[in-house]
């Protein structure tokens, strides 16, 4: 099973108000998963956010969604379109076009941010891995939890709730999700190899290597890649300018610019920056994304 529209089957055992955890136990098969995909979970890392690039709910839940709005008319959009060609003597060329089209316009879904939490025990070898979160079996929460019960199938083809008594499970651990690249390294090496991010199409995989390697002739002072709730994001650090540029790895998501200290704004998930409307300039990823960041820039 991939997806569910109900949660009633999984909530068929559970008393109403009674609280339970989303997840899967950890036997062979969703180990081989975790080893394929998260290598450092149990290990240095008990809680992770799954790469966006798993499928749409990951997306949906690291990076947030885009969605024609449907409500309002329809407007000139741009999709990017690769091309190649061969010269009179055989040399080929290629690029990236900007295809205009009429489409509804795009509203911006802020992401779930709900991480797993993996809860080892040795000793009788029924390790569970779990939503970080204690669902109460209310009428008010059947969309977090259809929600991610449908995360959990879309990643291990399984899901189960867990009521989980005598163990006391330790909050979050707040620490700032992001890795400085060695100085010198552009961010672009830590996502070109393909890896991290399989599902990206060669237009994309154009575009990205394009927006990077712009932002980079600009000389940002330090680099960073998103890990845990950023991941498929990278910073970008103007100190004498007092800017830090966040960018997302998809195509079609936006530009952050702020100008708030990096430390404080690092602390925070990407939902509740985007709620609370800290960022001193959003650009949409458009034929205009490259004059718009100049100005912020150079200005």
């Amino acid at each position: 099973m991939k997806r569910i529209r109900s949660v009633k089957k999984y909530l068929s055992d559970i008393d109403e108000k009674g609280t339970f955890f989303i997840g899967v136990q950890v036997d062979s098969k969703i180990k081989d998963k975790l080893n394929e995909n998260f290598k450092n979970i149990g290990k240095k890392e008990p809680l992770f956010i799954p790469n966006p690039y798993i499928g749409i709910m990951s997306e949906r839940n690291t990076v947030g969604e885009i969605v024609p709005d449907k409500t309002k008319p329809k407007e000139i959009c741009y999709k990017a379109q690769s091309w190649t060609v061969k010269h009179w003597d055989g040399t080929p060329q290629s690029g990236i076009t900007e295809v205009p089209y009429l489409g509804y316009p795009k509203r911006f879904t802020p992401p779930q941010n709900f991480y797993f939490r993996y809860l080892e025990n040795p000793k009788h070898n029924d390790s569970l891995l779990i939503i970080d979160k204690k669902f109460t079996n209310t009428h008010d929460e059947f969309d977090d939890i259809k929600f991610c019960i449908n995360l959990v199938l879309e990643i291990f083809s399984e899901a189960e709730t867990f009521i989980i008594k005598g163990k006391k499970l330790e909050p979050i651990i707040k620490k700032v999700p992001w890795e400085v690249l060695p100085k010198g390294e552009q961010i672009w090496k830590a996502f070109k190899d393909g890896k991290s991010y399989p599902n990206i199409s060669k237009s994309e995989r154009y575009l990205i290597k394009e927006r990077f390697d712009y932002i980079e002739s600009f000389k940002p002072d330090n680099e960073y890649q998103g890990t845990a709730g950023y991941t498929g994001y990278v910073v970008f650090c103007f100190e004498n300018k007092q800017l830090y540029i966040l960018d997302s790895v998809i195509y079609g998501n936006a530009t952050y610019i702020f100008s708030d200290s990096w430390e404080n704004v690092s602390k925070l998930s990407k939902k509740e920056i985007i709620q609370g409307n800290l960022e001193k300039k959003r650009i949409i990823h458009s034929p205009n994304w490259k004059r718009e960041l100049k100005k912020e820039l150079t200005e």
